[in-house]
């Protein structure tokens, strides 16, 4: 016995069910990623809609055809929802239902066309709009790069290059409505093709969430929980893969060492949470004067590094400046109490050093000459360490 495109419909909807119920469990249980609940809801109306179309091409019954076709035709829209909540964006509401809107008008106005015919072409390029404006959405997520974002794609691309060649068949009068298409032709294919779709889809789409997922771990080992900069391990490990890079291209590589003046003081006069605030503004202060290659972290307490590739002396003393001067002028009083927050800077290069403690005992030195100047200042290090003192910093 032959197959029509009505027993592929069966496996289509089944498919599209379970996978709906599937993603909606994952983000019921993990919450791993708010996208999840866009694209379980688009599986689940896909697959409903699929077996009400079923039971109206058996029945013959309009009323189950057209809400079959309003409900599939809302997938894709569910989809480019999903998209850009991934992406980090908020969802329009009106580009979320007005495409839907436009379509239900077009397709009941007694425009002179055969509605039935406008409404299935319009149901096929809505899915062709949304599903390539899903693409859209992630090949430009933030700075998200994640290696599974061109499976997903791709399976969109296809699914909508599909159903484009379906809405050209439909103006050349290829479909009739209420009527299982014939197995063989592009229309029986689509059904055929939803199957592989819906499989690859939701794998894709766990997939580029669990991603995120690790990238986000990984990225929280990374960095300082208080301040976002990096934390002293990885700040260490860069700035040392830095410090060799430069050597072996014959780059300047310089490095500012800051410690904030008298931050005791701050937190037995104001309390730990002002000195909790007050270290996330100074490290907004230096991301805000830096470029996003070079490198910052925090190397204990109140003392970051800055390292700064290919980049001479002279102007990493430029950079400290700019930072100091910033970060004093916007902290001269919290709450209308004074405060006065201030930072030292000590800034060296490399002088050909291969280590990167070495480097950091110059900044060191530095530093203790901006310290015992008077503080709120930065300086520049001397080829010896002062005699009258010694570096606040132990290297470790």
């Amino acid at each position: 016995m032959r197959p029509d495109a009505l027993t592929l419909m069966i496996p289509s909807a089944l498919s599209l069910t379970i996978a709906g119920l599937f993603l909606a469990g994952v983000w019921y249980y993990s919450r791993w990623e708010s996208a999840l609940k866009w694209w379980a809801a688009a599986h689940l109306v896909s697959g409903i809609s699929v077996a009400i179309l079923i039971a109206g091409i058996i029945t013959q019954y309009v009323l189950l055809l057209a809400v079959g076709t309003v409900l599939v035709t809302l997938s894709p829209v569910l989809i480019w929802a999903g998209t850009r909540q991934f992406a980090g964006k908020s969802v329009p509401i009106p580009m979320l239902v007005g495409g839907l809107l436009l379509w239900v008008v077009l397709s009941f106005l007694p425009l002179g066309f055969d509605r039935q015919q406008v409404a299935m072409f319009g149901s096929f390029m809505i899915w062709v709009i949304y599903l390539f404006a899903a693409v859209g959405e992630l090949r430009n997520a933030g700075e998200e790069t994640l290696t599974t974002h061109r499976g997903l794609m791709a399976m969109f691309a296809i699914h909508g290059f599909i159903y484009l060649l379906g809405a050209i068949q439909i103006l050349m009068g290829g479909f009739t409505f209420g009527v299982a298409p014939p197995i063989d032709s592009l229309f029986g294919l689509i059904h055929f093709e939803m199957v592989l779709y819906t499989i690859g889809t939701t794998m894709f789409m766990l997939l580029i969430s669990k991603e995120r997922v690790d990238r986000h771990y990984k990225e929280a080992a990374r960095t300082d929980s208080l301040t976002g900069s990096l934390n002293r391990g990885t700040l260490c490990e860069l700035a040392q893969r830095t410090l060799d890079r430069c050597r072996t291209h014959e780059a300047p590589c310089s490095m500012i060492l800051f410690d904030l003046d008298h931050f005791k003081r701050i937190n037995d006069n104001h309390g730990h949470l002002v000195g909790d605030e007050i270290l996330r503004s100074f490290a907004d202060t230096v991301r805000g004067a830096l470029r996003p290659n070079d490198l910052f972290g925090r190397y204990g307490g109140e003392e970051f590094i800055v390292v700064l590739a290919e980049t001479p002396v002279e102007t990493a003393c430029f950079v400290a400046e700019r930072i100091r001067t910033a970060f004093a002028r916007e902290h001269r009083f919290h709450d209308g109490r004074p405060l006065d927050a201030t930072v030292s800077a000590g800034v060296t290069d490399d002088r050909g050093e291969t280590q990167l403690e070495s480097v950091i005992s110059l900044a060191d030195k530095a530093l203790y000459l901006a310290k015992n100047g008077g503080r709120n200042r930065v300086e520049r290090a001397s080829e010896a360490l002062p005699e009258d003192g010694r570096s606040q910093f132990r290297i470790a």
